[in-house]
């Protein structure tokens, strides 16, 4: 299916803002990566990275799913200091990656999945190239990527990503969004699990 969310030009510009300000103290390089991204780079991909998180914001919150109280991060932090998780839910971690409209991949740098950097759940939001929509791709759990399988592709830093010209600056767990969970049934499953109260 195909989940589709407009912002209104309020949360545009709140998204706008944060990475205008938060650009500032982001890191040039990607976690294992090699290519240098300049001011205008990194504010681009962190109001991508922002926007995504309203977007999925905006989906669980909606009926059916019906989430209430979920918070985003939009503190600026210095350089090293970042949130700790995009989306939490009764203490279950969700990380949003947001990319652009025509990607078809999954992508987490392998870097810090090794150091521990992981989440209950990955969901995948390709974002609009006005940067004011996104269509929700589907989602996988931290097993379907951390664990050996034939749908989670372990890539190489400079190999290039299937079926592209695009090569990797960093090593990369990806999984094509063929391969995420997209229907309506399997995000009211992932909704009842995220309702659980963890101990």
């Amino acid at each position: 299916m195909e989940w589709k969310f407009e912002l209104t030009e309020k949360e545009f510009q709140q998204c706008d803002k944060f990475a205008d300000d938060s650009s500032k103290s982001q890191r040039e390089h990607r976690s294992g990566g090699i290519l240098q991204r300049d001011i205008k780079k990194i504010k681009e991909d962190t109001l991508r990275g922002k926007i995504g998180e309203v977007i999925v914001k905006k989906f669980l919150e909606q009926v059916p799913f019906n989430i209430k109280g979920i918070s985003l991060d939009f503190g600026v932090y210095d350089r090293g200091i970042w949130d700790e998780t995009d989306i939490e839910i009764n203490k279950k971690k969700i990380s949003i990656k947001s990319s652009k409209s025509f990607a078809k991949w999954l992508l987490l740098e392998s870097k810090d999945i090794k150091r521990g950097d992981l989440y209950d759940y990955y969901i995948l939001v390709l974002i609009d190239k006005d940067f004011k929509a996104g269509v929700i791709k589907g989602f996988a759990s931290k097993d379907e990527i951390i664990k050996p399988n034939d749908k989670t592709l372990l890539l190489k830093q400079e190999e290039f990503i299937p079926n592209t010209s695009t090569s990797l600056d960093a090593d990369n767990h990806a999984r094509h969004s063929d391969n995420l969970h997209n229907s309506e049934e399997d995000w009211e499953k992932i909704i009842r699990e995220l309702k659980k109260v963890k101990p």
